[in-house]
Parts: C-alpha cells; structure tokens; sequence
C-alpha cells in the first residue's frame, strides 16, 4: 500500500460503515481501517484502481514506517500483590512515534486507585514513572495494589460470610455410668466448656486468611480451666469399681478434667454387689433363705456399710460361734443372727449355722425304801417302802423338775423308847467320867 496521511486520501460512495469511526476509518499506529457494514459502494486510493465493498467487508490501508522516528508503548499495570496478578483496567499507549503525547496521566492513575479502594483494596507503591510523551523505549508503570485485611471474632456486627465455627467452639465431658457389660445404669452426666477466637479476613475474598495479622489464638471462655466435679450415683445392688475406666479415682464423685479443645468421655464402672448367704458347716445354703444383698455405703459409692444385719434362719438352726466363722463375721448367739462385715463387696459372705439335733426323751422311775434297825442292824419291823414317782428326760435333762419328795414316814415307839434308853445310859457314864 502506498503511505497515506492519517486522514487517507480515498474516496468512498454509498457505503455506511461501522459507528466510531473517523471519516469512516479506524485509525492505528501503523494503519487504517474501512469496515463495511451496509450498501454497496466503492473505495479508491490514490493512483490505484477502485475497491468495491459490500457488507462485511475490510480494507486495511499501512502507512509507511519513517526509519528515522523511534516508537515505543507505554503501558500502565494494576498488580494485586495479594494474589499475584494483575488486575483489569490497566491502561496502554499502543506503538506511537517517540514524542506523542500521552494520553494517560498520573490524575488518571489516582482516580482508578480510588475506585480500587472502593472494591477494598489498598495503594502498596508505584514502580515506574509515567512519561508524559512516549519515550524511545518501551516504559511499564506497574501501580501495586494489596487486599484490605480486617478482624473478625463473635462480636463483629459483620461477618463477612464466616461460618460461626471458625470464631466459637463447643467441647463437652462425658460421664458414664455402665456395668462392666455395658449396662447403662444412669443417666450421662454431661458439662461443656466454650472457646472463641479472632480470626484476619480477606475484605476482597471474603475468606479466612490462615495465621492472618489478627488472627489470636483460641481462648477459653471463664476463669475456671477444669470442668466441675462429676457426681457418682448410688446404684442399688451395685458397687462403683475404685477407679474409671481412664483411671480417675472414684468415690462419691469423680474430679473434673481440665478443659480442652477435644471432646472428653470417661465412665464409671459398677459391679453387682454380693450379699449374705447362711450355710451349714459345709457350706450349702440353708434352705428358704434368701440371699440379703449387701447395703450401699451412702457416702461412698465404692463401698458396702459395715456390720450389716444377716437374715433370719429357720426354727432347727443356730449360729455357730465366731472361731467357725469367716472372717468379717461376728455371730450374736442370742438373736441367733451375726454382724457382717464384707471384706469384698463382690464376693459373698456366708453365715454358718448348724442344724438342731432331734431331742431323745426318756424315764427314770424311782422310789424310796426306809429300814428299822438297831444297833446291831437287826432288822426290828418291815422297810417302809414309796414307789411311783417318774422323772421325764429330754436329751438326758429333767422336764417335769429336778427333785421329788416323798411322804414322810412314821418311827415306831419301841424305837423311840430304846433311843431314849441309850440316851440316858450315855449321860450317865459321861457324869461318872467327870467325877
């Protein structure tokens, strides 16, 4: 093509073309350009045949570079530092000869740094220095630009789009309370303890920036930084283990944990509790006796009360004494019952009894036979004989009394008269012997 001025030496007829156009010419660096848009027409350059154009039609006229001017691009760059990239709406001469206006200006610059900062961004620094021609050499004015960052915790009126569960937390502990099997005997005991932080937002994202300027570390909410003590229940018929099953100790109640960011569960552990068992000597079960469970200890869920009361035996049984007893029994002979003492509240404690031994009944007759004598044991009238009375025995002891008595008997008066004779004849020689 042949070098045209910028306003190119062409005639043109009956042909509309694109909106904009200068003279009916996009106008570039180092051409022009005719866009056909409706009609038919013609188009004719200076020296050269005409052109026809219909719609749709381009006609691109170069102009002739003069090698003795230099051109260059100046071109100005938004950078978003926080992301790296750069940001639409910069700005570029395009090639233009050395010593063409620029078009762009620091005013224009200032304005498209506030309309960034509407979109919260913030002005970093500027590399580079805007011309105000273009320079012989290409020139890069990059304007840097970061993302506003901001703090946001539970009291922020605007959240920005965070989830609750990145400013609060909840973590709980759990007591159970189970038998060895599983068991649920009552209800969970359950304490929470709540924990909040701050956390450095994204203005331009809207997201959580990690380990961001304001972001704090969680902090627990309150002063106490272990949770209340737990209560250990009575559980009837059953006895709380020593320790937890994580090995906190057990007694009326199981101390609090401290408070962590995780969730707590531990439990209480109970076994069955024995009881008091009366047994004969060889250790079976006396019959319709119920086993008598031991008792809670109402202070210590882990323990049984002392001196528990056994249970009534049947008539025909009686308690044997301590030094046939086990340990931890004490037997009261007059109630026939004993005073125990467990010495593991799982194990049974058994009560020893003997069995009554059926009474033998049986007679004694007797009877009692007065003699009549004299000195020489002649026998001077008949025996005065009384018979008939019968002690009744049971296990060899008198039930019907100890003694009996008889009927008292008569002496006859010669026996008297010969008495009194003797008598006599004895004072007398006792006399003479005093003389």
């Amino acid at each position: 093509m042949n070098p045209l001025a910028n306003k190119a030496n062409c005639s043109i007829s009956n042909v509309s073309f694109e909106p904009g156009c200068i003279n009916h010419w996009h106008m570039h660096t180092v051409s022009q350009t005719l866009v056909c848009v409706a009609g038919e027409g013609w188009v004719q350059e200076e020296g050269k045949p005409a052109h026809k154009m219909t719609p749709g039609d381009v006609y691109v006229v170069y102009k002739a570079k003069n090698p003795d001017v230099q051109q260059a691009t100046v071109t100005v760059i938004y950078h978003d530092d926080t992301d790296d990239k750069n940001l639409p709406g910069g700005w570029t001469s395009g090639e233009q000869d050395e010593g063409t206006p620029v078009k762009y200006t620091q005013d224009d610059i200032n304005k498209a740094i506030e309309g960034w900062k509407k979109k919260y961004y913030h002005y970093v620094r500027i590399n580079g220095a805007l011309p105000t021609t273009i320079p012989a050499q290409d020139t890069t004015v990059t304007v840097h630009l970061a993302h506003n960052m901001i703090p946001v915790n539970p009291n922020t009126p605007d959240k920005h789009g965070v989830n609750p569960d990145q400013l609060t937390e909840t973590f709980t502990s759990t007591l159970h309370y189970q038998t060895k099997e599983g068991k649920q005997l009552a209800p969970d005991a359950v304490q929470s303890s709540n924990w909040i932080r701050q956390v450095t937002v994204d203005e331009v994202t809207n997201k959580v920036v990690p380990d961001g300027e304001y972001t704090t570390k969680w902090q627990l909410i309150g002063n106490d930084d272990r949770y209340n003590n737990f209560n250990v229940p009575v559980e009837i018929g059953y006895v709380a283990g020593k320790t937890t099953k994580d090995g906190a100790p057990v007694t009326n109640i199981v101390p609090g944990q401290i408070k962590v960011q995780r969730n707590l569960e531990d439990t209480v552990i109970y076994d069955k509790l024995a009881g008091i068992i009366p047994v004969d000597p060889e250790g079976t079960p006396i019959p319709g006796v119920p086993k008598t469970p031991y008792k809670n200890d109402p202070d210590n869920q882990t323990k049984v009360e002392l001196n528990q009361d056994s249970p009534q035996v049947p008539t025909g049984w009686t308690i044997e004494p301590k030094d046939k007893q086990p340990e931890g029994v004490t037997p009261d002979p007059e109630t026939n019952t004993v005073k125990v003492t467990p010495q593991n509240s799982t194990e049974p404690t058994k009560a020893v009894y003997k069995k009554n031994t059926p009474p033998t009944e049986s007679e004694v007759k007797t009877s009692q036979t007065v003699n009549f004598v004299d000195e020489e044991c002649k026998k001077l009238q008949p025996s005065n004989v009384q018979n008939g009375f019968v002690f009744n025995l049971k296990d060899g002891k008198p039930i019907n009394g100890d003694s009996h008595t008889y009927n008292n008997v008569d002496v006859p008066k010669a026996m008297l008269q010969i008495r009194m004779a003797l008598l006599l004849i004895i004072m007398v020689h006792m006399y003479q012997g005093k003389r």
